[in-house]
C-alpha cells in the first residue's frame, strides 16, 4: 500500500512539473515531440496530435521533448520553422524552462490550502497547550497529558509559550506549582511539577512540548484564508528548503558528504513513518513540502537542471546570441552525470543508514 502511494505521489509532483514546461511550450507556439512519464526504455506511447505521450520503465522522473530544444538537433535548428525552441526569443524560452517550477509551486499551494480547509488553519492563540509529554519525563509522572492546558504558572497567568518557559526558568531545582485546564473535560487543576536542572537535550526542563498555535476551522465562504495560509506555509518550507541546499552545498564543497539529505529510498520511508502517525492527510502534506523542494532544487543554476537553462538563455538575453550549442551540450551532459553520481551517494547513503538501524 504505501509503495502504491509513493510511487502515485512521486508521479504526480513529476508529471505537474513537466506539464508546466508542456503548457509554456503550447502557448509559445513550440512543437513538443514527446511527454513522458518516467525514463526511457519506453514502455509504450501513443501519438495524440502532434505529440507522443509515453509511459518509461525507470520511475525516477519525466521529460517534455520539445522541437529543437536539443543544441544537438542540428536540422531542428537549420529548419528555419518558428516552432522550435531554438527559434523563440530569450522571453519565450525563459517562460517554458521556468514553467515547471511554477507548477511545482502552484501545486503545493493547493494542497496546503486543501489540507487547512479541512484540519482548519494554523492561529495564534492566548492559550499554551502542551502538543507532547517526554516518557519518563517529570510532566509525565505529575499527570499531564497532550491537550492540557497551561494557565499559571506559580500564580502568574501566561498566555505564551515564552512566558512559561521564563516563569519555570526560575525554579530550576525545585518544584513548580501550574493550573492546569482541560478543555475537553472542562476541569481545572493545580500540579506540582520537578523543575529538572539537566534536563535531555530537546525535552526542557519539565518534559512537555507546548504551543500557542491552534487549529482552527472557518466557514466554507472563507476558503480565501485557507488559500492565505497555503501560500504562507509554502513560503515558510521554500525559505527553510533555501537555507538547507545552502547548507547542503558548503558540505559538500568542503569534500564532505551530507548526512541529512534523503534520495528515493529516505523518501519512501517518510511516506510510511508519517502515514502511519498521521494519516493520508499527512501524507498530502508531505509530498507538497516535496513539490515545494522539487522547485528550489530545479531553479538552482546547475547544468542540467532548469536553473543551468536559465543561465544559457540569459546569456542570450543580454549577448543577444546564443551559446555554442556544442559547449551548451557538454556542460549539460556534464551535469547530469554529476547529478546521477549524487543521487547514487544520497541513495547508497539511505541504505547504509536502513542497515545500521
Amino acid at each position: 500500500m504505501d509503495i502504491i502511494i509513493f510511487l502515485v505521489a512521486l508521479s504526480i509532483l513529476v508529471l505537474v512539473h513537466e506539464l508546466g514546461h508542456f503548457m509554456a511550450a503550447k502557448f509559445t507556439g513550440v512543437k513538443v515531440e514527446e511527454f513522458g512519464l518516467g525514463l526511457p526504455p519506453r514502455i509504450f506511447g501513443k501519438k495524440i496530435g502532434e505529440t507522443v505521450f509515453s509511459l518509461n520503465w525507470l520511475p525516477i522522473g519525466g521529460f517534455c521533448k520539445l522541437y529543437g530544444e536539443d543544441p544537438t538537433e542540428a536540422a531542428a535548428i537549420k529548419s528555419g520553422s518558428k516552432r522550435t525552441f531554438f527559434a523563440k526569443n530569450p522571453w519565450q524560452k525563459l517562460l517554458i524552462v521556468v514553467g515547471g517550477v511554477v507548477m511545482n509551486m502552484v501545486l503545493a499551494v493547493v494542497v496546503f490550502s486543501v489540507v487547512y480547509e479541512i484540519t482548519g488553519i494554523p492561529t495564534e492563540t492566548q492559550r499554551v497547550t502542551i502538543v507532547e509529554v517526554a516518557k519518563g519525563s517529570p510532566a509525565e509522572k505529575a499527570g499531564l497529558k497532550t491537550n492540557d492546558v497551561i494557565t499559571k504558572v506559580e500564580g502568574v497567568t501566561v498566555h505564551q509559550p515564552t512566558e512559561v518557559t521564563n516563569e519555570v526558568a526560575k525554579y530550576k531545582g525545585k518544584n513548580v506549582q501550574l493550573i492546569i485546564a482541560n478543555e475537553q473535560a472542562k476541569t481545572e487543576k493545580e500540579v506540582t511539577v520537578p523543575v529538572r536542572e539537566n534536563p535531555p537535550a530537546g525535552e526542557g526542563a519539565l518534559g512537555v512540548a507546548i504551543s500557542n498555535t491552534e487549529m482552527v476551522k472557518v466557514p466554507w465562504w472563507q476558503f480565501y484564508k485557507g488559500i492565505g495560509a497555503g501560500f504562507k506555509e509554502a513560503y515558510f518550507w521554500g525559505k527553510i528548503i533555501v537555507d538547507g541546499v545552502a547548507q547542503m552545498v558548503s558540505t559538500l564543497a568542503s569534500g564532505r558528504i551530507p548526512k541529512d539529505v534523503a534520495g528515493p529510498i529516505g523518501m519512501y520511508q517518510a511516506t510510511t513513518s508519517i502515514r502511519q502517525a498521521g494519516g493520508l492527510l499527512a501524507v498530502f502534506h508531505f509530498f507538497a513540502i516535496v513539490s515545494v523542494n522539487l522547485a528550489v532544487v530545479n531553479i538552482l543554476p546547475f547544468p542540467a537542471l532548469d536553473g543551468g537553462r536559465i543561465i544559457f538563455v540569459l546569456y542570450e538575453f543580454i549577448f543577444r546570441k546564443r551559446a555554442n550549442e556544442k559547449f551548451e551540450a557538454m556542460v549539460n551532459n556534464v551535469g547530469m552525470m554529476i547529478l546521477l553520481g549524487l543521487v547514487l551517494l544520497i541513495t547508497v547513503g539511505d541504505i547504509t543508514r536502513i542497515i545500521k538501524k
